[in-house]
C-alpha cells in the first residue's frame, strides 16, 4: 500500500476517510451489480420468464463458487491488511501469491467437474424439463467464464488490500460497462438470447481481469508475486478467517435451493421467474451493503493492526448508519413504485407473473431494512478475527431461521389455501429471519463492551 493511503486510513478525519473508501468500493460494486441487473433486464425482456427462471435455478451453484472465492478473498485480504499494517510486506507478499495459485487451480477443477457432472448438478438444482434447454445454453458458456470471473474477484480484494482501491474500482467499472454494452448488442440487437448474455459476461470478465493485472506493473506496490519460502499452512489461517464469509454465501445458496424447490412445487416456473425479478433487488441491497462492508473491513484491519480501537468503533457506527439509510431508501422505492421496477424485468404481456412479483414484494419488504446491517456486522466480526460469531450470524440469517420457517409456513399455507392463485405468504420467513438475526448480531458485537464495563 502507498504510504499516503496508509497514513490517511490511520490518521485522517473519520467521515471523510470512511466515505472516500466507501465511495470507491461502492462505485465498483454498484457497477458490478448494475451489470447483473441489466443481464436480468435483457433476459427478462427478450427471452421471457423462462429465461429468468433458468438463471435463478443456477444461483445455488453460483453462490457456492462465490462462497469459495470470498473465503479466500476476504480471509486473505484481512490477513494481508494486518501484515501491511504491521509493516510486514514479506509475509503479505507470500500469502498474496499463495492465494492466487489456489484460486485459479480450484476454479479450473470446478469448471471441469461441472461439465462432467452436469446432469447430476441439474437434478440437484431442480432444473425441470421446460427450463433445462435454456439453462444448458446459459451454463455451457458460463462454466468456463467462472474461471476468469472468480479468479478476478479474489484478485480484486487482494489488490484493494494493498491500497489500490482506485485500480480495483476502475476494473469493476470497465467490466460492468462492457457487460451492459454487450448485453444490448448480443441479446437486444442480435437476438442471441440467454447464450448471448453469457458471452457478454465472458468478454467483460476478460477485460476486467486485464485491467486488474496492471497492478503487477506498478513497482511501488507493497506485495509482490513471490513465496519467500513462507509456509503454505498459513492458508489454513486464511480459510479460518474467511469461514464466516463462506458460511454466509453457502447458506445463501442453500436458501436459494430451498426457495426454488418450494416455488417450483407451489407455483411452477412462473413463481420462480417472479421471485427472480424481486431477488435482483435483494441482490442489489446486499451488494451495496458489501460495498460499504468492504471499506469497513479494510479500515478496521489497518486501524486494529495499528492499535487504534477508538477509530475502529467509530467506523463501525458510521457504516451501520449508512447501510440502514440505504435499506430505508430501497424499501420506500419498491413499495411506492412496484410496477416500474418489476416492469424492468417482465414485459407488459407477462401480467400474471408481474402480479406474482407484486405479491412477493408485499411479503418480504421488511428484510430490506436490516439485511445490510447483518451483512455489515458479519464482515466486521471477520475483520476483528471473530469468525465463529460471524459464521453464527450467517447461519442464522440464511439457514437456521429462514429454512425452518420456510418449510413450516409453506406447509401451513398449502394446507389452508384452497385458492387457485398461489400463496406466497410463506416468504415472510425471510424478513423474520433477518430481524431475529439482527438481535443476535448486536449481541455478539456489544458483548465485549459489556464485559469491559463489568470488569
Amino acid at each position: 500500500m502507498a504510504l499516503s493511503t496508509k497514513a490517511a486510513i490511520l490518521n485522517n478525519p473519520l467521515l471523510s476517510t470512511f466515505f472516500k473508501q466507501s465511495f470507491l468500493s461502492l462505485i465498483g460494486l454498484t457497477a458490478l451489480t448494475t451489470a447483473s441487473l441489466v443481464d436480468g433486464i435483457f433476459v427478462g425482456q427478450y427471452v421471457g420468464p423462462l429465461g429468468l427462471a433458468a438463471v435463478a435455478l443456477l444461483l445455488p451453484y453460483i453462490t457456492f463458487l462465490v462462497a469459495l472465492s470470498l473465503m479466500l478473498a476476504i480471509g486473505g485480504s484481512v490477513t494481508i491488511g494486518t501484515f501491511m499494517g504491521k509493516g510486514d510486506t514479506r509475509s503479505g507478499s507470500a500469502l498474496f501469491t499463495q492465494i492466487l495459485i489456489v484460486t485459479v487451480t480450484l476454479n479450473v477443477i470446478l469448471a471441469v467437474l461441472s461439465y462432467v457432472a452436469e446432469p447430476a448438478l441439474f437434478w440437484l438444482l431442480h432444473v425441470h424439463s421446460d427450463i433445462a434447454p435454456l439453462t444448458k445454453q446459459y451454463f455451457s458458456v458460463l462454466r468456463w467464464v467462472f474461471i476468469l470471473q472468480f479468479s478476478g474477484m479474489v484478485l480484486y480484494y487482494l489488490v484493494r488490500a494493498d491500497g489500490y482501491t482506485k485500480l480495483a474500482t476502475t476494473a469493476l467499472l470497465i467490466g460492468a460497462l462492457t457487460n451492459i454494452a454487450l448485453d444490448a448488442l448480443f441479446v437486444g440487437h442480435w437476438g442471441y438470447g440467454i447464450e448471448g448474455a453469457a458471452y457478454a459476461t465472458g468478454v467483460a470478465q476478460t477485460l476486467q481481469l486485464f485491467v486488474l493485472a496492471a497492478f503487477f506493473a506498478d513497482k511501488s506496490r507493497g506485495v509482490t508475486l513471490a513465496t519467500f519460502n513462507k509456509p503454505w499452512r498459513r492458508l489454513f489461517s486464511v480459510l479460518r478467517n474467511g469461514i464466516s464469509e463462506f458460511t454466509n454465501e453457502i447458506s445463501v445458496g442453500v436458501l436459494f435451493l430451498v426457495i426454488n424447490a418450494l416455488l417450483v412445487i407451489k407455483t411452477g416456473s412462473d413463481g420462480v421467474a417472479a421471485y427472480s425479478a424481486v431477488n435482483y433487488f435483494i441482490f442489489l441491497s446486499i451488494m451495496l451493503s458489501f460495498g460499504i462492508a468492504d471499506a469497513l473491513h479494510l479500515l478496521v484491519s489497518y486501524n486494529r493492526g495499528a492499535s487504534q480501537p477508538t477509530r475502529v468503533d467509530a467506523f463501525l457506527l458510521i457504516a451501520l448508519a449508512t447501510v440502514f439509510t440505504v435499506g430505508l431508501i430501497m424499501t420506500a422505492c419498491l413499495l411506492w413504485f412496484k410496477p416500474f421496477f418489476v416492469g424492468l424485468f417482465l414485459a407488459p404481456t407477462q401480467h400474471e407473473v408481474s402480479t406474482y412479483a407484486y405479491s412477493i414484494i408485499l411479503y418480504i419488504w421488511p428484510l430490506f431494512l436490516v439485511n445490510g446491517c447483518n451483512v455489515l456486522l458479519s464482515v466486521f466480526l471477520t475483520a476483528i478475527e471473530k469468525p465463529f460469531q460471524s459464521a453464527v450470524i450467517a447461519l442464522s440469517r440464511s439457514i437456521l431461521f429462514p429454512v425452518g420457517l420456510l418449510f413450516l409456513l409453506s406447509y401451513f399455507t398449502s394446507s389452508i389455501s384452497e385458492n387457485k392463485n398461489p400463496d406466497f405468504s410463506f416468504l415472510i420467513a425471510l424478513p423474520i429471519a433477518e430481524w431475529v438475526t439482527l438481535c443476535c448480531a448486536v449481541f455478539f458485537v456489544c458483548k465485549p463492551y459489556c464485559l469491559k464495563r463489568e470488569t
